[in-house]
């Protein structure tokens, strides 16, 4: 489990510096190199990098509200592959000491000329045990290989803090309705189900705190509220009557392209 080669946050793109989207370089497995061209295919730029939505500052807060999940103002939070940095932004918010890591040199450039403090990183092996409140990372865990998983997690716990938490997000591998987020990154490694994520969670030793379909806020702005209004209810109703019918035993989120998974590490 503590094996390091398999402490591979994600693997979007091939070691070292990242290539332009007219490269012919490929990745280690044979596949095309992940740099301009898959962050133009994203809609990720310096424009609008860290721009939080409502929407989605609305559904950050639900996902920790539901979890209960509660971090103070001035602690140390590590966002594992940013992305395009909403949920820095979230955090910075929120008055977190916000730190991140990538592993593509725009996204890291964007991020500080924003005013982050990032780490171009495709492991944890930088930071100190237990230097983090909470460790995130969302649309992370699917670009990563099965069996460098427990690996990864492994090295999660060990950046936390004792009671510290790991939220993430991840395409639903129980659900039809995920299937499209899988499949159209070609970048995707793994399918991860609630199954194989409590699998994960016992393997890591970590607590299980949530683990369900992806929380949204209903009043989500104007946009979004009238939508939600409808569709969150009736998608619960679906997931009922869906479980009632083919998993009554062990019910499953079948009504959401995504899970949420929240774990805390013990403390002793």
């Amino acid at each position: 489990m503590n094996d390091q080669s398999q402490v591979i946050p994600f693997t979007r793109t091939s070691s070292g510096p990242a290539t332009g989207a007219g490269s012919s370089k490929s990745a280690p497995n044979g596949g095309p190199a992940y740099g301009d061209a898959y962050l133009e295919w994203k809609h990720w730029n310096p424009k609008n990098f860290g721009a939080l939505t409502v929407r989605e500052a609305a559904d950050f807060s639900a996902l920790l509200r539901k979890a209960q999940v509660r971090v103070a103002e001035g602690a140390r939070v590590l966002e594992i592959g940013f992305g395009n940095g909403t949920f820095l932004e979230f955090g910075r918010r929120r008055g977190w000491k916000m730190h991140g890591t990538e592993v593509n040199p725009g996204l890291l450039e964007c991020a500080v000329e924003n005013g982050f403090h990032v780490t171009e990183a495709e492991t944890l092996e930088a930071f100190h045990s237990q230097a983090f409140q909470m460790v995130a990372a969302f649309d992370v865990m699917e670009h990563i290989p099965l069996e460098a998983l427990p690996g990864f997690l492994s090295e999660v716990r060990r950046v936390l803090k004792p009671a510290g938490y790991f939220v993430a997000r991840f395409p639903n591998g129980d659900s039809p309705f995920g299937r499209h987020i899988q499949n159209g990154d070609v970048t995707h490694k793994t399918a991860i189900g609630s199954i194989r994520a409590r699998y994960l969670a016992a393997q890591a030793a970590m607590e299980l705190l949530f683990l369900d379909c992806e929380v949204q806020a209903i009043f989500a702005g104007r946009t979004h509220t009238p939508h939600r209004l409808f569709a969150v209810p009736v998608k619960k109703l679906m997931n009922a009557f869906l479980n009632l019918v083919f998993s009554p035993r062990d019910p499953l989120p079948f009504c959401s392209p995504n899970l949420h998974l929240v774990l805390r590490k013990p403390d002793p």
